[in-house]
């Protein structure tokens, strides 16, 4: 779970997507907090994208801290994979439609971070099961 919360921190501080234009005219990128538009100014439409990724950190964060109760951990893992799910609409949504119309959508490699980090919560569920099936199978030997 620590290094699905190194990925989502990483894609945080990284651009994830880089707007060129079809004719003449500037790039605009697209960070997680905000869209720096061609002029050189920053639009903050797509900040939303950032609450979502601080809010996976954070509840990822807190499921290291909760070691004593696994099935809250396993729900916790699944919840964290729905919001990367719904990371992923959302950073469609604002580089298809909110984005710049008559602009070329690049996708970054920071764009991949979160799906890594998806499944480094799918590996920690899993080993978090199998270690809460191995702890009902002790106490029914004693």
């Amino acid at each position: 779970m620590v290094l699905a919360i190194a990925f989502t921190v990483a894609c945080l501080c990284l651009p994830i997507a880089h707007f060129t234009p079809k004719g003449m005219g500037l790039d605009a990128e697209m960070f997680n907090l905000w869209i720096r538009t061609p002029e050189g100014g920053v639009s903050m439409q797509s900040s939303a994208l950032f609450g979502v990724l601080i809010l996976t950190a954070t509840i990822g964060a807190w499921t290291i801290g909760g070691f004593r109760n696994r099935p809250r951990q396993a729900k916790l893992c699944v919840v964290n994979m729905l919001l990367i799910v719904v990371w992923y609409a959302l950073a469609a949504f604002y580089a298809l439609y909110v984005g710049f119309r008559d602009y070329l959508v690049h996708a970054n490699i920071a764009v991949c971070f979160p799906f890594v980090a998806m499944i480094f919560y799918w590996m920690a569920r899993r080993g978090i099961l199998a270690d809460e099936k191995l702890v009902k199978a002790a106490d029914r030997i004693r």
